[in-house]
């Protein structure tokens, strides 16, 4: 239970620190925990087909071209496909979203119901320097995908770009963290941490955007 506590508390933490983003017109609680759990269940489902891939013999490769396949079109695109898709379908065309701001938070939402469960999963298995690692690396870098991701259904539901954004571009940033995560050198991890900062400072400057805007003309990217 104690590694299931360390687990949980950094996604939890993050969620609160998101909801409490907008304060003007704070989301029903009730729908950003339901967003959670629906992020945390798609876990398991995205876990079958990533196994399911990786042993197809197509996907059965090593080195460099390995890690590539791996980083981007197994665990990038299913994952995040995974979170755009529940987003699409429950929040993107309901009533939920009055402003850019409430697409990041419920992006979030889902976005850190999956990274607490599979954080669970992790912690769980290897202990305690994992649990202290994976708190400042792969839970706020899903919180980061997620923040992209809602600024840019935001993006198409208020300025009309391309849906398609939210799904691809998280997807490919997903792919570069893991490219450098699953590179085994103290050089990539230097990258890694590098990669984060910009990820903290690209956050930081949409969380800007949107709180700052009633619509998103002038905040065009």
């Amino acid at each position: 239970m104690f590694y299931v506590a360390l687990a949980v508390i950094p996604g939890l933490l993050l969620l609160v620190f998101m909801y409490t983003r907008d304060q003007l017109h704070p989301e029903p609680k009730r729908q950003v925990f339901r967003l959670f759990i629906l992020g945390a269940a798609i876990v398991f489902p995205a876990g079958v087909i990533e196994r399911l891939m990786m042993g197809s013999r197509g996907f059965a490769s090593g080195g460099i071209e390995g890690r590539l396949i791996t980083a981007f079109f197994v665990a990038g695109m299913i994952e995040e496909f995974l979170k755009a898709s529940i987003f699409d379908r429950t929040v993107y065309q309901s009533r939920l979203v009055r402003g850019p701001v409430d697409c990041i938070v419920y992006a979030a939402a889902v976005g850190l119901g999956f990274a607490t469960v599979e954080n669970v999963m992790y912690v769980t298995s290897s202990g305690l320097m994992t649990a202290i690692v994976r708190s400042v690396t792969a839970v706020p870098a899903h919180l980061m995908f997620a923040i992209i991701m809602g600024y840019w259904f935001a993006k198409a539901k208020f300025e009309g770009k391309s849906k398609w954004l939210a799904y691809v571009i998280p997807a490919a940033t997903h792919g570069v963290y893991d490219t450098f995560a699953l590179s085994s050198t103290v050089f990539m991890d230097l990258v890694l941490v590098a990669f984060l900062l910009f990820l903290v400072e690209t956050s930081a400057r949409i969380m800007a955007r949107v709180r700052s805007a009633r619509t998103f003309n002038r905040y065009a990217v």
